[in-house]
């Protein structure tokens, strides 16, 4: 897979509370946004947390990885921080299989031959997270578009350009939504992997 990022600070904030990882581990790909709650210093310190929990996590597991044993990891280590709201996406392209695990206002997209999104669940990492957080999977074919982003990116854009084999590239897709339909006024994070 390759994969294009966009991301940018609310106006008026040096530093951005959206964090996020790509990490490839043996057959697949681990990834991971972090929204931290609010906007500047307090927010980054949370979500930087919270990736450096993930990363260390996948480092440990690779592709054994589970998506409920990372959150509760982030939940209990975020305690005391504004805390997050947190995507998680596992490729296993041995099994050939998207999992993903969502709380508070993280988007994830698939698009295959249908576009999918799995619901995230309500609730704040490191504040409060229902005790079952579903973890939804579904088949990975060649092809697939992957989109994961922040609250500070609208939910109206269409992916009504192709992305790769002769379209634009994802680096150039996650900036074209990211400039676009970035809300000023929030920290923005678009991924895009194909």
């Amino acid at each position: 897979m390759i994969f294009g990022t966009f991301a940018r600070s609310a106006e008026e904030e040096l530093v951005s509370g959206d964090a996020y990882l790509i990490k490839e581990i043996e057959d697949g790909w681990l990834i991971a946004l972090v929204d931290g709650l609010g906007h500047g210093i307090a927010a980054r310190e949370a979500s930087l947390k919270a990736l450096s929990i993930i990363d260390a996590y996948v480092s440990e597991y690779g592709p054994q990885v589970d998506l409920r044993d990372a959150l509760r990891l982030c939940h209990n280590g975020l305690a005391g921080t504004r805390g997050a709201a947190i995507g998680l996406c596992h490729l296993d392209l041995k099994d050939c299989i998207w999992s993903s695990l969502i709380v508070g206002n993280v988007t994830l997209f698939v698009f295959s031959d249908e576009r999918l999104s799995p619901i995230p669940a309500a609730g704040i990492v490191g504040y409060r997270v229902p005790k079952i957080v579903h973890v939804a999977k579904w088949p990975y074919y060649a092809g697939d578009t992957l989109v994961l982003h922040s609250d500070g990116v609208k939910e109206d854009y269409s992916m009504d350009f192709p992305v790769g084999d002769g379209g634009v590239s994802v680096r150039q897709a996650a900036e074209l939504i990211g400039k676009k339909y970035g809300v000023k006024t929030d920290d923005a994070t678009i991924i895009i992997g194909r």
